[in-house]
């Protein structure tokens, strides 16, 4: 294997692995995406088959989320809530939060049903 066919297949393998997307990923690397989706199908990494084996390891297990009833209260703090997605988004929900909205929000994203 030639020097430039090693340097695009760790190319392409880091680029699996950030989850960014290959636009993203190229302009960091300073190549054109196309020449990566290029290099990707030639070396016959396929995206899909090595997200599916790297996040079966590294998906944290997700833990049921309860919405407390109208009324109850919670410990005091002025720091807001963050509820971090298996994707990287994050929920941050403020201190002085409306609780229907909040409980719209984890339905809308599947958390309680």
């Amino acid at each position: 294997m030639d020097e430039s066919t090693r340097t695009w297949r760790d190319r392409v393998a880091r680029w699996h692995k950030s989850g960014h997307s290959a636009r993203v990923f190229a302009e960091q690397e300073g190549v054109n995406a196309g020449t990566l989706y290029s290099w990707s199908r030639r070396l016959g990494m396929k995206r899909s088959e090595h997200r599916q084996r790297s996040e079966g390891a590294t998906l944290p297990a997700l833990l049921p989320v309860v919405v407390a009833p109208a009324g109850a209260t919670a410990p005091s703090s002025s720091a807001p809530l963050e509820i971090v997605l298996p994707d990287g988004a994050v929920v941050r929900v403020p201190p002085s939060f409306d609780e229907a909205t909040l409980a719209r929000v984890v339905r809308a994203l599947g958390g309680a049903r």
